[in-house]
């Protein structure tokens, strides 16, 4: 299934580019949607489609022979040195990769460019309903900014944790602690296209624990730039740098500077109640004596 959608003009030559790029690569994996050719397993939830290959080889060459002196990082095969020159492409070539395997259509292709510790560019497209999500420092971008506020009782939210057990049982708690909270908490496993989606107002908000930043920086990018809000757990704003690649990262992005401070009163209310590791560690401790005794 061969995709004709219309590249977006954005007065940037690079950001021209990363669409022709992202338009090729998904002319060329479509056709495997609903398809699970694996290439390989990379975790006891994640897998590698023979869509993340091609996908990746096409947007590199593409960007390869334009730029030779740019680098390049990617998340699959060798690509995975984020390196010290001053331009670099951080490219995620299938964002939900189970998604498009399973033919759940919430996936996309990513591409962001950094100059330095900042971001030029960044692009986030969904393959198979043909939406753009783009928007050049300074410059041009798309879709628009919404202005408006959600209160949290009606907002519907994104979560997104890493893989680790932890981080997924932690996410498992808190969409319980959510539920009655707002109006809906979803987990679609795609946090570059849910964060365009709440660049451009379709989702309210995104709660992200220990993400790989690789699969988040252009869409916290392109929350900042459409005047959304992008805070670390302590409420700090974060604005998106390259040398944030070395650890993960958790955060929340709302189009609206309210909602992302009731969303931390939130959480902060919920790790509140949670117990701590000690007191788990006592508990069992007191379990096996109980067991034992």
């Amino acid at each position: 299934m061969n995709i004709a959608q219309k590249i977006p003009v954005t007065g940037d030559a690079r950001s021209d580019l990363a669409c022709k790029a992202a338009l090729a690569a998904a002319n060329v994996i479509n056709d495997q949607f609903g398809h699970r050719l694996i290439n390989a397993y990379k975790g006891q939830h994640d897998v590698q489609l023979s869509a993340d290959i091609a996908a990746q080889k096409i947007i590199v060459d593409m960007l390869r022979s334009a730029y030779p002196d740019h680098g390049i990082v990617a998340e699959e095969g060798e690509l995975g040195r984020w390196g010290g020159r001053r331009f670099l492409w951080a490219v995620d070539p299938l964002d939900g990769t189970n998604n498009f395997g399973y033919g759940v259509a919430h996936c996309a292709l990513a591409i962001t460019l950094f100059e330095a510790e900042s971001v030029v560019l960044a692009l986030v497209y969904d393959p198979i309903v043909g939406r753009w999500f783009f928007k050049v420092r300074n410059g041009e971008g798309a879709p628009r900014p919404v202005s408006r506020h959600t209160p949290l009782s009606r907002a519907t939210l994104s979560l997104v944790t890493g893989y680790a057990e932890p981080g997924r049982e932690w996410g498992g708690e808190f969409a319980q602690w959510m539920a009655p909270r707002c109006k809906r908490m979803v987990n679609l496993w795609a946090p570059a296209l849910d964060l365009a989606l709440v660049s451009s107002g379709s989702l309210d908000a995104m709660v992200c624990r220990d993400a790989a930043f690789l699969d988040v920086c252009g869409g916290m990018f392109l929350v900042r730039e459409a005047g959304g809000q992008v805070l670390d757990l302590n409420g700090n704003p974060l604005q998106v740098r390259r040398s944030m690649h070395e650890r993960p990262v958790s955060f929340v992005a709302a189009h609206s500077e309210a909602l992302a401070h009731e969303l931390l009163a939130t959480i902060d209310a919920f790790e509140r109640r949670r117990p701590s590791v000690a007191d788990c560690s006592l508990y069992v401790t007191g379990q096996e004596a109980l067991i034992h005794g």
